[in-house]
Formats: structure tokens, C-alpha cells, sequence
């Protein structure tokens, strides 16, 4: 067989591929979504698919099972998970809009034998204003004025025109396209641009994930060579593109009539984003190819929107803070404070930022995935059957997301596991699972839930009987992951408060960003260690804070200045240079 056909369900795409590729591979090729967080390496077992059509079938991983026949193949889906992220993106702003781009509606002069003026020199005379008009409006442009009988709505960023749309449009809108670049999710806002008014969100998994998790592992892949980091490039602009499709679709409009994109992103994906060689990214002293906003047209990007839509992707901070965490500064307004605000945006990246009076400081600790579940035995994304809630009590209770038995554990599953198993005995200050013939402390029903000694040793938080098939619990190696997460970035906060001269006691507000900031129980939080110890009142939740500057940054030239001038005043530390930041994490990994 020189080639296997095969389709991947539910979204019933279908790719041709050589015999002995992995699932992987072809599910990479075919540009569908699922998870990989090892990148392939058989250690992380989350890429099972179900095989529902083929010699043989059954659940397999994907990184591992070669292709040698016609295949119909099931992928689990994420559907609650990608929900989550998306409401988190649904907010507006109650400023005035100034995106730089306008529509104008002219009636032109029709031509006649007193009038042989080119359409382009009718068009530029009613404009009563200099301007010069792209190629592609040019090519459009005869048969635009007389659809509607010489009546144009004309669409400007500047003496630009990028557009020519028959008839007076204006009342249909002007539509940008706001998008948050995450190294696990990909959220995107449709907006028009006259209102600020969000028009609809979705969101997706990166499917760059197939090549590792974290931002390392991709930049080692990119490092390959041009074909890998045209792998990566393609991928993430096929999701954009996806969502664009989507969202367009919502507002009854083409991707065609969305000019304008404002994105923000961590530095990796910036680069991977734009084809920028990432491989100075991971090594000392961390250099990227550009720190400052680039300004591009979607076609120069790869975007599938008007070819000529005004693309702003948002400057980088540092190598490992990126756009994201500038949308967090300018979202939140960490850049105008009159008072000590610590923000923490708790993913794979870490990235923290305390804003003094003045004074912005940033750090990025590179916490992995351990809170999203990617290194966690039984993690799971917040998508039906995960564990989202824990209390240990007489008994070991908790919630699972959507109307199923569980499944395994989603990050704020995890923190809430590890902080009541802390408080109640079942882990030692160093992070040990205590043994369960020196745990009388315990209630039995608690007790009985320890099994194994050493490195085998685990805690069962929901049982066989319970989830209908394999347990749900945390492994020894499990908690030392976590202790690596949660170590490092509370050693990160550390440094930044003791370089703003700031005490735990002496902060205002501490702002929790991203999906999980949004839904881990700020006392777990505390009690676990992951923050400083503050008045819970003074913690709060802001949601996808990224994924709104970048709103804010579409609709307001003025933001777009603004996040210029902070990235170039937020003074950076770079934690790998600091023998205090080694000490804090050696001291902050016990509970």
C-alpha cells in the first residue's frame, strides 16, 4: 500500500499519508487538535486515540502507533476546557475607540465622455483627501463602483486604502480581530471596530502541542531547521485561521472583512508565529530576534483575513516575557498604579509582574505544565470527568466537571488535592507521602486511601468503584512536580518583592491571570505556598487579562503607544542570574 487513508473523528478529516508514519504525524498533517505534551516521546500517555476502524482497533498512543492501513480514528474532545478559556475573553471596554482604521462612504462620479478620468482618479477626487490604494482594491475596483451604481464605502488605516466595498457598508460594521497566542490554547475575540464591542469569542488548543508542551521543547524543534519551524509557524496559523473562520461566520461577514489584528503572545510563539529562528531564545542570555511591535499585513503573516488587514503583534518584554504578559500590564492597568500590585500569571511560562508607583518590575519562572496536568499521572484538561475541587475531611470529597464519574485531575483539581492533602497530614512539609502504617493521625477513610512506599507510593482521591474503571490519584513524583511548579514561582515573587523593596504584607491587590488564575481556590493557593501570605480578600481573578489587552490594543491606537512605552520602562530580571532566586526555590519547595 503506497498510501493510508485516514479519517479522524468527530471533525471528520480525512489525510493521505505514507505507510509507517506515527498517528501523530498524520493527525499533525491533517491539522487536527489533541494533546501531546511529551512531543512524542511515550512517557506522557495523553495522546491515546481511539482506532474505531482498521486491522485492528482499540486505544492507542498516537506518538507511538505506526500507520500501515486505512484508519478511521476517534480523538477525545476538549470542548468544556476550550469553553472555560473562551469566557474568560468576554469583556468590552468602556472607551472611546480609535483603531486607526475607518470606512467612508462616497458617492463617485461616474465616467462618461467628459470625464475619462481612470475609476482610481474618480475614486481618489470623491475621497477629497490623499490617499494611495493597495494593489489588491485596485484589482477590485471596476467592478466594486458600478455594483452599486458608484456608490463605495471606502476602508482606511491612514493615507491607506485597503479596501473598496460596493454600496454603503458602514452600517455593517468595521471588524478586528483580537488574539491571545498561548503555548497550550489559542483564544481569539472578534470586535467591531467603531463600538469595541466584542462580537463573539472561541478559543482552541495550540496544536503545536504535538511537538512538547512547553516553549523548550518547540524551540529545540525549530532549531532543526527551516522545515520544522515552518511546521510550527503553519500549525498555530492554521488555528487563527480556524477561529477566524468561525467567528466570522457568528457576525454573518467573510474573514475577507476583518482588517484589522492586534495579538499578543509569549516570546516563543511570537517567533514561531512570525518564522523567526527561536534557537537564541533557550540558551544564555536568552536574545530574541525582535523585542519591539511589528506592524505586518496578514498576507506577509499567513492570516487568512483581508490580505491587507493591519496585523499589530505586540512587543516582547524580555526573552521569556512576552506580549501576554503586556496585555496582563495594560488590561490591568499595572502600568498607571498608585499602589503595590503583584500579578501572577500562573501557566506553563510563570510570568510575574509587580507594579510599583512608577516602577514596573518582571520576571518569568519556568514553572511547566504541571498545574495545566500535562507531567501529572492522572492530569487531565478542565474538559468533562476531571476533578476540579478537593476537600479532605472524615472523608475524601470532591466535584467533577460535567454530569460523568471521574476521569483524572484538572490543575485546579491538583492544587486543591495537594494543599488539603498538606493540611490534613497526608503530606509532609518536605513533600513526602506520609506511610501509611505512621499516618494514625489520619482518619481511617483517609488512611486507607495511602498505598505503596517510596517512589510507588500514591494517594487515592477517587477509587475504582467510584470512577467505574481505573483510580484517580496523585503519585510521590506527582507531588514533587507540583513542588517544582509552585517553587518556582513563589521564589520569583520573592525576588521581585524583595527587589521592590515590598513585604508580603505590604501589597494591595494581587491579581491572578490566565484560565487557571480564574479557577484555583485562592486558599489552596495560600495554603499550599503558592503565594506570599496576604489577606485573601486582596486576591482576585481577572481572567484571560491577556486576551483583553489585546482588545484594548485593537480598538485604541493610544494602547498600542501605551504598550510600547511599558515594554521599553518594565525592567526585567532575569532569575537564572540570581543566586537569591536559587535560594528562594530551594527553600520554597517545601510546603
Amino acid at each position: 500500500m503506497d498510501r493510508c487513508r485516514i479519517i479522524f473523528l468527530p471533525e471528520n478529516v480525512q489525510v493521505s499519508v505514507k505507510p509507517g508514519m506515527t498517528l501523530m504525524m498524520a493527525a499533525a498533517e491533517a491539522g487536527v487538535e489533541f494533546e501531546g505534551p511529551c512531543g512524542g516521546r511515550g512517557v506522557c500517555g495523553k495522546c491515546k486515540m481511539n482506532i474505531v476502524e482498521g486491522e485492528t482497533t482499540g486505544w492507542v498512543l498516537a506518538c507511538q502507533h505506526k500507520v500501515t492501513t486505512d484508519l478511521v480514528v476517534e480523538i477525545p474532545q476538549q470542548e468544556i476546557y476550550l469553553s472555560r478559556k473562551t469566557a474568560l475573553t468576554e469583556s468590552d471596554w468602556d472607551i472611546e475607540a480609535d483603531p486607526g482604521i475607518v470606512k467612508k462612504n462616497i458617492k463617485v462620479e461616474p465616467p462618461s465622455l467628459s470625464n475619462q478620468k481612470a475609476d482610481a482618479d474618480r475614486l481618489l477626487s470623491a475621497l477629497e483627501r490623499p490617499a494611495q490604494l493597495k494593489l489588491e482594491a485596485l484589482r477590485s475596483l471596476p467592478h466594486v463602483l458600478r455594483a452599486a451604481n458608484h456608490e463605495v464605502t471606502v476602508v482606511m488605516a491612514g493615507e491607506e486604502v485597503l479596501a473598496v466595498e460596493a454600496g454603503n457598508t458602514v452600517a455593517k460594521g468595521l471588524y478586528g480581530l483580537a488574539i491571545d497566542i498561548g503555548t497550550t490554547t489559542v483564544v481569539g475575540s472578534l470586535v467591531e471596530l467603531t463600538t469595541g464591542k466584542t462580537i463573539g469569542a472561541a478559543s482552541s488548543g495550540n496544536t503545536q502541542n504535538i511537538f512538547g508542551a512547553d516553549v523548550i521543547s518547540r524551540i529545540q524543534h525549530a532549531a532543526k531547521g527551516p522545515k520544522e519551524l515552518g511546521q510550527l509557524r503553519r500549525r498555530v496559523v492554521q488555528v487563527i485561521n480556524r477561529l477566524s473562520e468561525k467567528l466570522a461566520a457568528t457576525a454573518g461577514i467573510t474573514p475577507g472583512e476583518i482588517y484589522q489584528a492586534a495579538i499578543v503572545c509569549n516570546t516563543t510563539m511570537n517567533h514561531l508565529l512570525l518564522g523567526l529562528d527561536p534557537r537564541h531564545l533557550a540558551p544564555a542570555p536568552f536574545i530574541p530576534v525582535v523585542a519591539h511591535m511589528v506592524k505586518a499585513e496578514a498576507k506577509e503573516v499567513g492570516l487568512g483575513i483581508h490580505p491587507h488587514a493591519q496585523v499589530y503583534v505586540l512587543p516582547n518584554i524580555a526573552g521569556y516575557v512576552g506580549a501576554d504578559t503586556l496585555g496582563v500590564i495594560l488590561s490591568t492597568g499595572l502600568h498607571h498604579v498608585e499602589k503595590s500590585v503583584l500579578a501572577v500569571d500562573i501557566g506553563t511560562n510563570g510570568e510575574i509582574v509587580l507594579a510599583l508607583p512608577g516602577r514596573l518590575l518582571t520576571c518569568s519562572t519556568a514553572a511547566g505544565p504541571a498545574f495545566e496536568g500535562a507531567q501529572i499521572k492522572c492530569g487531565m484538561r478542565a474538559q468533562a470527568g476531571a476533578i476540579e475541587k478537593v476537600q479532605i475531611d472524615e472523608q475524601v470529597t470532591y466535584e467533577v466537571i460535567g454530569d460523568v464519574s471521574p476521569k483524572g485531575l484538572c490543575g485546579s483539581g491538583i492544587m486543591d488535592a495537594v494543599a488539603e492533602m498538606f493540611r490534613v497530614g497526608v503530606l509532609q512539609p518536605s513533600g513526602r507521602l506520609t506511610p501509611k502504617d505512621k499516618a494514625d493521625h489520619l482518619p481511617q477513610a483517609v488512611r486507607e486511601r495511602l498505598q505503596g512506599s517510596g517512589a510507588e507510593a500514591r494517594f487515592i482521591l477517587a477509587t475504582s468503584e467510584e470512577t467505574g474503571g481505573e483510580p484517580v490519584y496523585l503519585t510521590q513524583k506527582d507531588v514533587r512536580e507540583v513542588q517544582l511548579a509552585k517553587g518556582a514561582i513563589r521564589a520569583g515573587i520573592e525576588v521581585l518583592l524583595n527587589h521592590g523593596g515590598v513585604s508580603p504584607e505590604e501589597l494591595d491587590e494581587v491579581l491572578l491571570a490566565g484560565a487557571f488564575g480564574s479557577y484555583i481556590d485562592k486558599h489552596s493557593a495560600l495554603g499550599m505556598g503558592l503565594l506570599p501570605p496576604v489577606d485573601p480578600e486582596k486576591i482576585r481573578a481577572v481572567g484571560n487579562a491577556a486576551g483583553a489587552g489585546a482588545k484594548l490594543a485593537l480598538i485604541s491606537q493610544e494602547a498600542r503607544q501605551e504598550a510600547a512605552a511599558a515594554a521599553q520602562e518594565a525592567q526585567h530580571l532575569e532569575l537564572s542570574t540570581l543566586s537569591e532566586f536559587q535560594d528562594a526555590f530551594i527553600r520554597f519547595l517545601n510546603f
